[in-house]
């Protein structure tokens, strides 16, 4: 009787599931005006690229954000703008707002709105660059999904559609459970096209992006396998020891039970030479600052 009961129960949650998952919040991806793609980067204003490189401060994003924001406007057809105005507003909503979050609940509700906010403009601007390829905005403006669309994509489209699947996974776990779940096999197609295009270009991209994605998966998934996890965790920090994002990720989502280790790779971080990667040191920066908020909220 009771396996009878267990198998009915079983059903009824196959059928309630797509139900519960269809209830997740999503968002529509707006066809772009066509551009041909600039194969140059950006010349920006003086002042828009002195508070770029001062991103690591949330007041001087922000002037870099709406700068880069204007000057796309007039000029749409460079990839790199867009990419930097994704980049840039995950940094706000990754970074600088996480910082802001206290752990109260009121505090907390209005942070998380603005990085909801800044992680769908991102998304946006990713978009908009994936869409300076022809071949893929002529599958969006038919109504294709994205991801259906997938294999349009060339190398020199990588960076874009990577930091869509960075935004949209961070913005799908603060719209909640249905709306990550309902977007699960998005990650996983858009991640195997990073994948497909990693081997094109003979080498991992961005510090071991896809094995970062795999580790967390397996790391915060209630089947993933947790030990697998620590494994991929400890591999992309061998890879990349210099990368303290990776460092952050692996404390958080597997180690607050152990705080020896906790503490030691959070302490890597916080002494670390940010100008070791100087393409990202500002990124870096902000690692820093989040090891310690990590440290003390311990």
């Amino acid at each position: 009787m009771k396996q009878k009961r267990r198998v009915q129960l079983a059903l009824v949650a196959l059928l309630v599931l797509p139900a519960f998952v269809a209830c997740g919040k999503s968002r529509e991806v707006r066809a772009s005006v066509a551009v041909e793609r600039s194969k140059t980067p950006a010349k920006l204003p003086a002042d828009v690229e002195k508070a770029w490189k001062n991103r690591h401060e949330k007041a001087d994003l922000i002037v870099a954000l709406k700068g880069l924001e204007s000057f796309d406007k007039e000029n749409p057809q460079f990839t790199d703008v867009k990419l930097n105005i994704c980049k840039g507003y995950y940094l706000l909503a990754d970074g600088h707002l996480w910082l802001e979050l206290s752990g109260e609940e009121g505090p907390d509700k209005a942070v998380k709105a603005q990085q909801t906010e800044a992680y769908d403009k991102a998304i946006q601007y990713c978009e908009a660059a994936l869409q300076l390829n022809p071949a893929f905005r002529a599958e969006i403006e038919k109504g294709v999904e994205v991801e259906k669309a997938l294999d349009k994509l060339a190398l020199e489209d990588i960076d874009a559609l990577y930091w869509r699947y960075a935004n949209l996974g961070k913005w799908s776990r603060l719209a909640g459970f249905t709306t990550l779940l309902g977007n699960r096999s998005k990650f996983s197609a858009m991640i195997g096209r990073v994948k497909e295009l990693e081997t094109q270009m003979g080498k991992k991209y961005f510090y071991d992006a896809t094995l970062r994605y795999e580790a967390v998966g397996n790391a915060l998934s209630p089947t993933g396998d947790k030990k697998k996890a620590d494994v991929q965790f400890e591999q992309a920090i061998k890879q990349n020891p210099n990368y303290f994002a990776v460092r952050n990720l692996y404390a958080e989502a597997r180690l607050k039970g152990n705080e020896d280790e906790f503490k030691k790779q959070l302490d890597y971080v916080i002494k670390g030479n940010a100008k070791s990667l100087p393409e990202i040191e500002s990124e870096q920066i902000v690692e820093q600052r989040k090891a310690k908020k990590l440290l003390a909220d311990l």
